[in-house]
């Protein structure tokens, strides 16, 4: 049952964004729910990774929605969106975190969480089992060095997250894991160790983007031109040669690193996905243009309102985002998308049993 209504509400869903489309008017397809300022990780590459902890948790008092107030906001989004992405800081320290994402559940909106997995021993695994479609890993080592390197925390915590990593498995939880490329960790993609041991911690899939620099600080943590080209030349010779743990960013990705040292696209396309901070506000186009005239609040204003707002024109002529997946994926024709799908869709029955292929095709 569950399963047809979920049918149904993507079709009207899909209906209702191409009508708009139409029409030339930008709508979300994709809700990104940043549950709360607060993340335990150190990581350079990422606000959240702030060393003063302190001065986090004063944020998160202050500003950090509450239950109520975000179940308010799921109900508002889920009207436009087909899929929910539950993140943070990391969503897992909220002691409601269970509650919220039971209740994205019960109004039929399907859930990839993204975590750290340092937390997920204190959570019901076994109950989140029953809200979430997939769990999004983020590992960007599989080495314990370059790891705590990466991610700026301890020894024991990179033990403690393979710990919880084996509790996915056990549970069968679906996961996979999601690597930012840094200086810090290019040699194992480059020596394609990082998929052979990542299918070895149960994840039968990857995703990987290259960082994107932050505007706030003096340093970058992306690596030079050569290295890139190395990294990408080396995930498309292991894409080409196993089918497990897949890699899941199109190809093309890789090659318009390779010969033009930046990802490709005419138009950004960061419009096509809603992305609520932890307070409840809206940055359009997004997080770089962090002003007063072009923050809106979802418990103030509706998404027709924010998405009618002219700060979206800006998305049309930046192009400052060079090597950000997500904002390189949304940004493409149709016909990627379409090319990706199929290429997972054939590699999921070729993986299948024989008996179920037919069933399948």
């Amino acid at each position: 049952m569950l399963v047809v209504i979920d049918t149904i509400r993507t079709i009207k869903r899909l209906g209702k964004w191409s009508a708009n489309r139409v029409i030339g008017r930008r709508r979300p397809l994709i809700a990104v729910f940043s549950l709360t300022h607060y993340c335990n990780f150190y990581c350079p590459m990422c606000p959240f990774g702030d060393a003063d902890k302190g001065s986090q948790l004063k944020l998160v008092r202050d500003k950090d929605l509450t239950t109520n107030q975000w179940k308010y906001i799921f109900d508002k989004v889920s009207k436009y969106c087909l899929w929910s992405i539950v993140e943070g800081g990391e969503p897992t320290s909220r002691p409601d975190f269970m509650d919220l994402v039971s209740y994205l559940y019960s109004i039929n909106m399907p859930i990839t969480l993204i975590t750290n997995c340092s937390l997920l021993h204190t959570i019901d695994l076994l109950q989140l089992k029953k809200y979430i479609q997939f769990v999004t890993c983020s590992i960007d080592s599989v080495y314990e060095e370059s790891y705590c390197k990466v991610r700026g925390v301890s020894v024991k915590i990179f033990q403690k997250v393979i710990e919880n990593l084996r509790l996915l498995t056990e549970v069968n939880i679906p996961h996979y894991f999601n690597s930012v490329i840094t200086k810090y960790n290019t040699e194992e993609f480059i020596d394609q160790s990082y998929f052979d041991k990542a299918k070895e911690m149960g994840s039968n899939a990857v995703s990987l983007t290259f960082v994107e620099d932050r505007s706030d600080v003096p340093y970058s943590l992306l690596p030079d031109k050569d290295t890139m080209v190395k990294v990408c030349e080396s995930v498309l010779d292991y894409g080409r040669k196993h089918s497990s743990p897949q890699i899941m960013i199109p190809p093309q990705y890789f090659h318009q690193i390779i010969e033009h040292g930046r990802g490709m696209y005419d138009e950004c396309g960061v419009w096509k996905s809603i992305f609520v901070n932890g307070n409840g506000t809206v940055m359009v186009p997004c997080w770089k243009f962090d002003s007063p005239e072009n923050i809106y609040n979802l418990l103030e204003q509706s998404v027709e309102e924010i998405w009618n707002a002219p700060e979206w024109d800006i998305a049309k002529t930046c192009h400052d985002c060079k090597v950000l997946g997500c904002i390189w994926y949304s940004s493409q024709p149709i016909t990627t998308f379409a090319r990706n799908y199929m290429n997972g869709l054939s590699r999921m029955i070729g993986n299948q049993k024989p008996e179920l292929k037919a069933d399948l095709i």
